[in-house]
C-alpha cells in the first residue's frame, strides 16, 4: 500500500511539472523570473528619476478602490476615470449608488432616487493629485522592500517592479503596508502604477488602492461593469454581466448593451431628492 501511494505521488508530481502547476526548486511557476536585489535596486533607481520628471496631467486617467472594513457601513467604493467613462459606484449593506453622465442615482429597497451631479463635485482631481504627490514622496525614501520579477503571462509590459513600505503619513494620519506596483517594458519604461495603503477604520483597517494610467488608449471594463450591473439591477436589461474576457472579446456588443441603458426614462419614475450624495472618502 506505502509503494502504491508513493508511486502515485510521483505520478502526479510528474504530470504537475509538465503541466507548468508546478515549479521545480531553483525556478518559479509560469517561467516567471524573481532579479537579484540588485538589479531591483537598479530598476528602483530608474523609475524614481522617472517620476521626479514625470507630471500628473499625462496620468489623466485613474481609478481607485476603497474596500470597507467589517465595521464599515459600506463594503466597496469605486471610483473610474477613464477614456471612454467616468463613473462613480458605492456598494453600501443597506444601499447601491451610482454616478453616470452627470446623474446620482441611489437604489434602497428597489426605491430609486436620484439627483443632478456634476463630476467635479467629487473633487477627484484634488484627491488624485495628492495621492500622486504621496507616491512620488515614498520614492525618495531610503526604507523600501523592493521585488523585481519578469511576467511572461502579464498582458502588457512584463517586468513588476513592487516597493514596500511599512507605515507612512498621509494626510495626517498614519497609513501602513504602502505599495507601489510599476508594470514595465525591457526599458524600464512604464504606462502607469498602482499605490495602495492601509488605514484605520474603527477596530479594523480600510484598505484603498489607486492605479494611474495614460488617458489614451486606457480600458473601461470595470467602469463599464458597474454600469451594467446597476442597469441591471434596476430592470434596464435582462442580460446579466459576462465574463470579463467575453466582455472584452466582444467590445460592439457590450458598448450597445450600455448605449441601450435607459436611465433618462428610468428617472420619469423615480423621485429626486436634492440632498443626494455619497459619503466622501476619509
Amino acid at each position: 500500500m506505502v509503494a502504491k501511494k508513493r508511486k502515485l505521488i510521483l505520478i502526479m508530481g510528474a504530470v504537475f511539472c509538465l503541466t507548468g502547476c508546478v515549479s521545480m526548486p531553483g525556478q518559479e511557476a509560469f517561467g516567471e523570473e524573481t532579479f537579484s536585489e540588485a538589479e531591483a535596486a537598479s530598476a528602483y533607481e530608474t523609475v524614481s528619476e522617472s517620476m521626479a520628471q514625470a507630471e500628473f496631467e499625462n496620468m489623466g486617467g485613474y481609478t481607485v478602490s476603497v474596500s470597507g472594513a467589517l465595521d464599515d457601513d459600506f463594503s466597496e467604493y469605486q471610483i473610474y476615470k477613464t477614456d471612454e467613462y467616468n463613473v462613480v459606484s458605492y456598494q453600501g449593506y443597506d444601499a447601491e449608488y451610482l454616478w453616470y453622465e452627470g446623474w446620482l442615482y441611489c437604489d434602497k429597497d428597489k426605491n430609486l432616487t436620484y439627483r443632478d451631479m456634476s463630476w467635479d463635485e467629487f473633487n477627484m482631481e484634488e484627491y488624485a493629485l495628492q495621492q500622486w504627490a504621496f507616491a512620488q514622496q515614498l520614492l525618495g525614501r531610503d526604507d523600501v522592500e523592493l521585488t523585481y520579477k519578469y511576467i511572461p503571462m502579464a498582458s502588457g509590459n512584463q517586468y513588476l517592479l513592487t516597493a514596500e513600505y511599512d507605515e507612512a503619513v498621509l494626510d495626517g494620519q498614519s497609513v501602513r503596508f504602502i505599495q507601489l506596483s510599476f508594470y514595465l517594458d525591457q526599458n524600464g519604461a512604464y504606462d502607469g502604477f498602482g499605490l495602495s495603503w492601509q488605514k484605520r477604520y474603527g477596530e479594523t483597517y480600510r484598505a484603498t488602492s489607486i492605479s494611474f494610467f495614460p488617458y489614451e488608449g486606457s480600458t473601461s471594463l470595470q467602469a463599464e461593469r458597474r454600469i451594467w450591473s446597476f442597469g441591471n439591477r434596476l430592470g434596464l436589461t435582462e442580460e446579466g454581466v459576462p465574463a470579463l474576457s467575453d466582455q472584452e472579446e466582444y467590445r460592439q456588443r457590450s458598448l450597445a448593451v450600455i448605449k441601450s441603458l435607459d436611465f433618462e426614462d428610468l428617472r420619469k419614475e423615480s423621485a429626486y431628492q436634492e440632498n443626494l450624495s455619497i459619503p466622501v472618502i476619509k
